[in-house]
């Protein structure tokens, strides 16, 4: 069973547009027959994340509320328009640049090939997707986390 070797006291591992986010976990066997990526073994893992709530994004909310809001009204005044698109929720802007560069002890290169984000109403969290699942000879796992590719300076190791 996976095991947490080394992390941040507190998993925190970027603080990115005011909003601190955890590391959630790995699952590291994921069947991924959605994925137009993946050819042949179809097997990854899923990465978690999750934004610890504060009054940032709790503003972020009520922001994205009002726009929804309007958005709503101007699609029953007007009729619904393929130009006239819902609002984002607020959490992608904030989770969407976060992700690891993940590494093993056996050479293996790890791509992140898509993922989904939440928060509307909920929990804002993100799962990312990484190709393939690691080799059985790997015995540790690296994730160097970072915000739009910079290395935020956390790091984790996980003993497979």
């Amino acid at each position: 069973m996976p095991r947490i070797d080394s992390a941040p006291m507190d998993l925190t591992i970027a603080t990115h547009r005011g909003v601190d986010c955890r590391f959630e976990g790995l699952n590291l066997r994921t069947d991924l027959p959605y994925s137009r990526y993946v050819t042949g073994d179809n097997t990854g893992f899923e990465f978690h994340l999750r934004a610890i709530t504060n009054d940032e994004t709790r503003r972020l909310d009520a922001k994205f509320y009002e726009s929804l809001d309007s958005w709503g009204a101007r699609a029953q005044e007007q009729g619904a328009s393929p130009t006239n698109h819902a609002p984002q929720m607020s959490s992608v802007d904030v989770l969407e640049p976060i992700k690891a560069n993940i590494t093993d002890d056996a050479g293996t290169s790890y791509i992140c090939i898509c993922g989904r984000t939440g928060g509307t109403g909920t929990d804002w969290d993100a799962t990312w997707i990484y190709y393939p699942v690691p080799p059985a000879e790997a015995e540790s796992l690296t994730l160097e986390f970072t915000i739009s590719g910079i290395p935020t300076g956390h790091s984790c190791v996980i003993e497979l």
